[in-house]
């Protein structure tokens, strides 16, 4: 379950993002990447800190203005500057930052070079050849584009809960066999019988994480693998369905499989109970 660390450093990565798809000051992007990095590994709760009148500006690259916006979001639960940013910059530019190998930089050139917004824009290039005319991409960059692009519009329809539960129960199964497996459940729209999903989510705790991300990516129904971690690995099947896979330390697992069933709207609204208790 993400800390509230790791929410703080998720909002100050989108923000960094966001400020270098405006073209910012590279060092005010880079502080903002460099505040994300050190809270994702801060091994100190910045809530506990706040509520103990702390000085989060002696934490290595924070300074004031910074730690004010960590206050904010301890208290709020929200980052105003982070909502200003979004209504200010192009929201399908903001959903090409969720593209495969495109970061800010890169939609910042395709916007400005070719004046591309969407998808489908993006789409459309690649196939005109216009992406590779572009300087910093090529032949190869371009088909990426199209092969990526082809893997997300199969992927855009949902699944009927009774196709998905039985891919879920084989996938759990075999993985299961994986060593050093402790815990395994579906989590996700899948856990709270939506009629319709998107994806399927699997927790577990397991010993050797590396092991079972290995295992999900040999898995013989996977057609692509869209990133491979430590802790985390998503791939798609050869129906088209996602499957993100997590696996959590033993003493996360309870909060874990709250946060990753709860629908977005719920957690947020649970995350607000808990900071007002």
């Amino acid at each position: 379950m993400p800390t509230v660390n790791g929410e703080i450093a998720a909002i100050f990565s989108e923000i960094a993002d966001l400020l270098e798809i405006a073209d910012a000051n590279t060092f005010r992007v880079r502080a903002y990447r460099n505040a994300a990095r050190m809270l994702a590994g801060l091994g100190r709760s910045v809530t506990d800190m706040v509520e103990n009148n702390e000085d989060l500006d002696r934490l290595p690259s924070i300074g004031p203005d910074l730690a004010a916006k960590i206050v904010e979001f301890v208290k709020t639960g929200g980052c105003e500057q982070l909502d200003r940013l979004r209504r200010e910059t192009t929201p399908a530019l903001t959903d090409l930052l969720q593209f495969p190998g495109l970061g800010p930089k890169r939609v910042r050139t395709l916007h400005q070079e070719l004046g591309i917004e969407t998808l489908e824009q993006l789409q459309q290039a690649a196939k005109k050849g216009r992406i590779q005319t572009v300087h910093g991409f090529g032949r190869a960059s371009e088909q990426n584009i199209l092969n990526a692009i082809g893997t997300i519009l199969k992927q855009s329809h949902a699944f009927k809960y009774s196709d998905a539960l039985p891919l879920a129960e084989a996938i759990l199964a075999e993985l299961k066999t994986s060593p050093g497996v402790h815990q395994a459940v579906v989590a996700g729209s899948l856990r709270r019988h939506r009629e319709t999903v998107a994806d399927i989510d699997l927790l577990f705790t397991t010993e050797q994480p590396a092991l079972l991300m290995d295992r999900l990516t040999q898995y013989a129904k996977v057609q692509r693998v869209l990133a491979k971690g430590v802790t985390r690995t998503s791939v798609v099947l050869n129906n088209g369905l996602q499957v993100d896979l997590r696996a959590l330390a033993p003493v996360s697992f309870g909060a874990g499989l709250m946060y990753f069933t709860g629908s977005k709207t719920h957690n947020i609204a649970l995350r607000k109970f808990a900071s007002n208790a």
